[in-house]
C-alpha cells in the first residue's frame, strides 16, 4: 500500500475504492495473474472498516467505529481469510455472543433462543406467540405489490414480532425504517423464503432438507469473528498484497478503445476493466460521462446517518452482567439510542483488565438529528438511556465518539430501479463493474461474496 501518485497505465483492473469489496477483488485478481491497481480517495484502506486503537494509563482500548463483527456465514468469508493467511489470526466470540438483549417496559429481556424461551419470554404478548404459529396457513399478498418490512412482517408474522423482534433486527443491520425498507431488497433471504415457498416456516424446512441432501464440504461456522487487533487487520492485509494507491480520487471515466480512461486528482489511468465500489454519490458523479447523466439516479440512493459513542467503565462502575452480544432499542420503546454492543464480553483484550467497553449508536433513518448533536448533547443522551439499560454509574474512564453522516445505504420500497440501473450501465459499457454497497447488500459477509463473484467472473474461473 502507498500514497504515490505513480499511476499505471494499461492495467487489466481498475478498481475504485479501498473497502472490503475492492480489496477482495483486487486480492483474487492479483493472485490469478492480472495487473490490478487500487485507487482510494481517503487516506487509508478498509472503507466503513475503521479500529481505533486507544493507549491510556489504564492500558489498551479497542473500538470499532464500523462494522463490530464478521459473522462466518458464508463459504467465501473463510475461504478469503485463508487465502489471506488470517485463518490462524482470527478470534471468535464467546459464549456470550449468542445472547441478545432487547429492551421493553423500562428492563432488558434475552430474546429467545429456543421453544420453552419463546413460550415464556415476555417480549411478545401472549396472542403474538400464538399469532407466529399461524403464519403457515398465510397466503401470499393478492395484489403483487413490493412490501415494506413492516407490511411484510405484520402480515406473515403478527405486529408482536415486528416491534420486538424484526424491527429492532433491521435497525440494527441498517439503522433503517422497517416502514420504508423493502422486504424484497433489504430481507430478500426471508423474502424469498415467501416467494419460492409460500411461507417462512415451509421455507425454513425446505432448506434444512437440502442442506442435509448437500455434499460434506465443510459449512460455515457462523461464529462471530474479528482479530486480536480489530477487524481493520483484514483489509490491512489484503492491502498489503495489491498495489494501492490512497488519497487519490477518481473524478470521471469514458470509454477509451476496448477499455476505460479515468481522470484522477493527478492523471489519467486506462485499463481493460473497471471496478466501481464508489459510495452511489460518488458513483453518480464518476461514471455520469459514460453513461450520458443516467448515472445520476444513484445520487438518490437514501443513507442513514448513525453516530458511534463508545465508553469505558471500570466494571464495578456497571450494574448489568454485560453477558451477551449487546441489546435492541426498538422504536415503539422508551430509549432514543439504537442500541448498544458490549465488545468487552464478546472478544478478549477490547478493554484493559478489570474494565469493560460499550459502543452505542444512536440516529438511524428514524433519528437522523441525532448525529448533528454536539458531543455533549450525544454524550447526555447516550450516557442518560445506558444508565436505565445497564446501570452505569459515575463517570467513564475513556470515552469516544464519531459520525456516519452517509452510514448505511437504505434498500427502501422501489430500490430495485438502482439495481436494474447497474445492470444497464454494465450492458451497455462492457467491462464495467458497479460495486458499491448500495448493491447486493451492506454486510461485512455480503461485500466478500460481492467481491470474489468480481474477481471469480473476470478471471472465468473460481477464485482460489
Amino acid at each position: 500500500m502507498n500514497n504515490e501518485p505513480d499511476l499505471l497505465r494499461d492495467l487489466d483492473v481498475l478498481v475504485i475504492g479501498a473497502g472490503i469489496t475492492g480489496l477482495t477483488a483486487a486480492f483474487y485478481l492479483a493472485r490469478g495473474g492480472r495487473l490490478v491497481r487500487v485507487l482510494e480517495a481517503a487516506g487509508g484502506v478498509g472503507g466503513a472498516i475503521q479500529t481505533r486503537p486507544s493507549d491510556r494509563p489504564e492500558g489498551r482500548w479497542i473500538v470499532e467505529i464500523g462494522p463490530n463483527t464478521v459473522v462466518d456465514s458464508r463459504p467465501e468469508v473463510g475461504r478469503l481469510l485463508a487465502a489471506a493467511g488470517l485463518e490462524g489470526a482470527k478470534v471468535t466470540g464467546g459464549a456470550a455472543a449468542g445472547k441478545r438483549y432487547i429492551w421493553k417496559g423500562d428492563r432488558l429481556h434475552p430474546l429467545p433462543g429456543g421453544p420453552l424461551s419463546f413460550l415464556t419470554t415476555p417480549l411478545f404478548s401472549p396472542s403474538g406467540k400464538l399469532r407466529f404459529f399461524a403464519e403457515p396457513f398465510i397466503g401470499r399478498p393478492r395484489d403483487g405489490r413490493e412490501e415494506s418490512v413492516g407490511e411484510f412482517v405484520r402480515r406473515r408474522l403478527g405486529a408482536s414480532f415486528l416491534d420486538y423482534a424484526v424491527g429492532p433486527f433491521v435497525s440494527g443491520v441498517y439503522a433503517g425504517d422497517a416502514e420504508r425498507l423493502s422486504a424484497r431488497w433489504a430481507v430478500s433471504r426471508v423474502w424469498a423464503l415467501e416467494d419460492r415457498h409460500g411461507g417462512l416456516v415451509r421455507g425454513a424446512a425446505a432448506l434444512m432438507l437440502r442442506r442435509k441432501g448437500e455434499s460434506d464440504e465443510p459449512k460455515p461456522s457462523k461464529d462471530l469473528l474479528s482479530f486480536a487487533d480489530g477487524l481493520a487487520t483484514l483489509p490491512r492485509r489484503l492491502a498489503e498484497a495489491v498495489p494501492v494507491t490512497t488519497g487519490v480520487a477518481c473524478r470521471a471515466l469514458r470509454r477509451s478503445g476496448d477499455g476505460f480512461t479515468v481522470t484522477t486528482d493527478t492523471g489519467e489511468v486506462t485499463a481493460r476493466q473497471v471496478i466501481v465500489t464508489s459510495p452511489s454519490d460518488a458513483a453518480a458523479g464518476l461514471l455520469a460521462e459514460a453513461t450520458n447523466g443516467a448515472s445520476a439516479a444513484f445520487a438518490d440512493v437514501p443513507h442513514a446517518p448513525v453516530a458511534v459513542a463508545a465508553y469505558g467503565y471500570r466494571r464495578q462502575d456497571v450494574a448489568h452482567a454485560l453477558d451477551g452480544f449487546g441489546f435492541l432499542a426498538p422504536r415503539i420503546e422508551s430509549l432514543r439510542i439504537l442500541g448498544c454492543l458490549f465488545p468487552s464480553s464478546i472478544f478478549p483484550d477490547r478493554a484493559p483488565e478489570g474494565h469493560v467497553l460499550l459502543t452505542a449508536f444512536a440516529g438511524g433513518r428514524t433519528d437522523p438529528e441525532a448525529v448533528a448533536l454536539s458531543d455533549d448533547d450525544l454524550d447526555r443522551v447516550v450516557r442518560g438511556d445506558l444508565q436505565r439499560a445497564v446501570g452505569i454509574r459515575g463517570e467513564p474512564v475513556f470515552r469516544s465518539f464519531s459520525r456516519w453522516p452517509r452510514a448505511i445505504p437504505q434498500y427502501e420500497v422501489g430500490h430495485g430501479r438502482y439495481y436494474e440501473l447497474a445492470a444497464a450501465i454494465e450492458r451497455d459499457l462492457p467491462g464495467l463493474h458497479v460495486a458499491g454497497n448500495y448493491l447486493h447488500g451492506v454486510s461485512v459477509p455480503d461485500r466478500i461474496v460481492r467481491g470474489t463473484a468480481l474477481a471469480e467472473s473476470i478471471l472465468g474461473e473460481r477464485a482460489r
